[in-house]
């Protein structure tokens, strides 16, 4: 029997993790390559980001065809194989759920756009324009309108890029639809889902504006994010597919998750989901102005991250809820850097973390090249590859007039292809990630932090991650026991205790 809570998770992003055929691109052969690697390391399950085909827009969170795999990452007999070669080393797969939108290029939404009659229209958010302007001042997650023009007065939502049309899930046949995509993949022998921005598929009725008495586009917020609907949507999803399979893991990404919200998701009185993660420490420093924030950039201390520490353990510890414990991920730079300082405490900083997010209560994830120590990779601007980022910059300059230079230097400190580099193998050619160019510029210190070196070092990092998956897996206390915090009031030192019964750490 699976079961999430003894579970140690590692993240792979398809396209940076390993080139099996020389293109410079990740794929799902050379993740089959490194499987040996994982397992040496420990880790349970792997959450698969997104595979699917898709126009890259968004690099997979913009699918094109759900039952389809990208071509650039193989064929669905290569995912098939590396089911069979995850089984065959004990380790579950999840996969990425990406529900709350499609590619404006999935057949769907085409049929959508070139059939006026068309039954798709219904599956999207379609709206006349007001006074030659967009239905709504909705401002996006990636900066600009969240509408995107159809025709002279006749828009699409597009809460996301524009080419990510949201998904309306009032529709009763977009639910099927989404269902049966998941019984596809749980029947191949997924283990289950980690749910892409789950928490915005419940959109405010009516759609009306955000803040109207203000000016310019405004974050609709509770206008999109943990709405009612949402819980109603997660019981039905429970109902028709979770609770026909055995041993199936959720986990929901809570964009910008309310704790109450959290705890409601998980408490498995409420049939929804398993975990969830949630963002209050990648957000730490953040102004009104999310990470773009240049008035407020990314102050805080040390008594910031306990109390976030405090307010979740606590939290969902009491009120029966469960979390997902990650401190970096694909949208996010790496945390060694975020938290720590590498100039002076390399070594200490990505031990201490390490530490920190294994002894916490929840599932620990692991980010890909987070166990060797990869650093952040500070990119010029012609070499983005983050739509985020890009369109973000833009935006800066245009709606809020911050010089380009200046929102250049925002952009190029937070955008997420810092952590998006390839995985540092080898001290060989291209970090032996590839044999030629990668998709995105190489981190050159790979010459010094690499997978290779770390193995043979036994005070490595790596083998640091190793020896702690392995206390965890070994000690019922720091899987299911209690958190309590010691030396609360302390300014700089996070202390705390885990028990069950008589075994305390």
């Amino acid at each position: 029997m699976v079961d999430f809570k003894h579970s140690v998770v590692y993240q792979i992003w398809p396209r940076s993790f390993k080139d099996s055929n020389n293109d410079g691109i990740g794929d799902i052969q050379g993740i089959i390559s490194k499987l040996d690697y994982l397992k040496n390391l420990g880790i349970t399950c792997i959450w698969l980001s997104p595979i699917y085909a898709s126009p890259n827009d968004d690099y997979g969170y913009d699918i094109s065809d759900y039952y389809a795999i990208n071509p650039e990452y193989g064929t669905m007999d290569d995912f098939d194989e590396l089911l069979l070669e995850c089984k065959n080393r004990n380790i579950d797969i999840l996969m990425d759920l990406v529900a709350n939108h499609t590619s404006t290029e999935h057949k769907w939404f085409k049929d959508a756009l070139n059939n006026p009659s068309s039954p798709y229209r219904d599956f999207y958010y379609f709206k006349e324009g007001v006074n030659h302007r967009e239905p709504n001042n909705w401002l996006s997650f990636f900066g600009g309108s969240s509408w995107t023009k159809e025709s002279d007065n006749s828009y699409y939502l597009t809460s996301f890029a524009p080419t990510q049309a949201d998904l309306n899930w009032e529709n009763e046949k977009v639910r099927e639809e989404i269902y049966n995509v998941m019984k596809f993949y749980l029947n191949k022998g997924i283990r289950g889902f980690r749910m892409d921005v789950i928490n915005c598929i419940d959109k405010k009725p009516g759609l009306p504006d955000k803040n109207p008495n203000k000016k310019g586009y405004q974050f609709p917020d509770d206008y999109i994010l943990n709405g009612p609907k949402v819980h109603t949507y997660l019981k039905e999803m429970n109902e028709k597919v979770m609770s026909k399979y055995d041993d199936v893991i959720t986990l929901a990404e809570g964009c910008m998750v309310t704790l109450q919200d959290a705890m409601n998701y998980t408490n498995p009185d409420n049939k929804e989901i398993d975990m969830c993660f949630h963002f209050d420490l990648s957000t730490l420093g953040y102004g009104s102005l999310g990470k773009y924030d240049f008035r407020k950039f990314y102050r805080f201390n040390a008594s910031d991250i306990k109390s976030i520490t405090r307010k979740w353990q606590n939290a969902m510890m009491e009120h029966h809820g469960y979390i997902a414990n990650f401190l970096s991920n694909h949208d996010n730079m790496r945390h060694i850097e975020r938290y720590g300082d590498i100039k002076l405490y390399y070594l200490e900083s990505a031990k201490a973390f390490a530490l920190y997010n294994f002894m916490l209560y929840g599932t620990p994830f692991i980010y890909q090249g987070e166990e060797i120590g990869m650093t952040n990779l500070k990119l010029d601007y012609h070499e983005w590859k983050d739509y985020e980022a890009i369109n973000s910059v833009q935006a800066m300059h245009d709606m809020l007039h911050v010089p380009l230079p200046i929102a250049k230097k925002i952009g190029q400190y937070v955008t997420r292809d810092n952590a998006r580099t390839p995985v540092q193998w080898s001290s060989e050619d291209y970090a032996g990630f590839s044999t030629t160019t990668p998709w995105i510029k190489l981190n050159p210190n790979y010459t010094v932090i690499n997978a290779e070196d770390c193995i043979k070092d036994p005070q490595s990092i790596y083998n640091f991650y190793k020896k702690l998956i392995e206390l965890r897996k070994n000690n019922e206390a720091l899987c299911t026991g209690t958190f309590k915090e010691l030396n609360k009031d302390h300014k700089s030192i996070l202390c705390f205790k885990r028990s069950l019964g008589e075994d305390e750490y």
